[in-house]
């Protein structure tokens, strides 16, 4: 089993709509997969036409088994949901013993093949915990200075992480909103790449689609598979990014 986090500290980067997106896309492609909301906001649960409920809180506050906790999203895809019952649990983690690892003892041994983890725009006891019960990271992030600080914010975290004894296999960044008109965009992207060379994914093009298919309870597999979300843009005949080329790379980390 493979768990993958998707975080940035900074909100607003399209995290959800990644963790969600991809999520399905694992499912889609057989494998069983569980999406956790680290999120108090719950909008997982509302990303796929779900209920928001306190599924995180049963399973870290009351010690209630997982399989009786998470929802049926999709085929091969399961939610154990979040709400505002989630900060609960910050609080609750910082008085025990054992703290950071508290998530990663409720998922272990979970019958899954990956579980993705959404987590919260924060840095918290809860943000940590999702960080030690991941073998790997994936960083959305849009293309300027504030959202690739928040990049380095989580790489730092990672680090410290890192420090305790927590052994990543490794992280990825994959840029959001990617607009070729744009001059910054196109700056900052030449620059995280840069930066992070081969850690950076092809980007996900802008897309007005996704923000409407999670109004409607779908993800953009289903409201929009031609969309350059999905599929990428063309250069010179060829696709570059979307959500495919993510997919694969996310398989890719998932077989490794």
């Amino acid at each position: 089993m493979k768990i993958v986090a998707f975080a940035n500290q900074k909100g607003g980067v399209g995290k959800t709509t990644t963790a969600v997106t991809l999520a399905h896309g694992l499912a889609k492609h057989s494998r069983r997969t569980l999406l956790v909301d680290l999120d108090p906001q719950g909008h997982t649960a509302f990303s796929l036409g779900l209920e928001k409920s306190p599924g995180l809180y049963r399973l870290v506050c009351l010690d209630e088994p997982l399989r009786t906790l998470v929802q049926s999203a999709r085929p091969n895809l399961d939610v154990l949901p979040g709400d505002k019952r989630s900060e609960s649990v910050k609080r609750l983690i910082t008085l025990s013993d054992f703290r950071e690892s508290i998530l990663s003892d409720r998922l272990r041994g979970a019958d899954y093949e990956c579980i993705l983890i959404d987590m919260a725009p924060s840095l918290d006891v809860l943000h940590v915990n999702g960080l030690v019960a991941s073998d790997w990271v994936v960083i959305p992030t849009r293309l300027d200075a504030l959202a690739v600080d928040g990049v380095k914010e989580i790489l730092l975290t990672m680090g410290e992480v890192g420090q305790r004894g927590h052994g990543f296999q490794g992280f990825s960044i994959l840029p959001t909103f990617f607009d070729r008109t744009t001059r910054e965009t196109l700056a900052q992207f030449k620059e995280i790449v840069k930066a992070f060379g081969a850690h950076v994914w092809p980007p996900i093009p802008q897309d007005t689609r996704v923000r409407e298919a999670s109004a409607y309870g779908q993800t953009p597999w289903e409201y929009g598979p031609d969309s350059p979300a999905v599929t990428g843009y063309l250069d010179n005949r060829q696709r570059i990014g979307g959500y495919q080329q993510a997919l694969d790379r996310l398989m890719e980390v998932i077989d490794a």
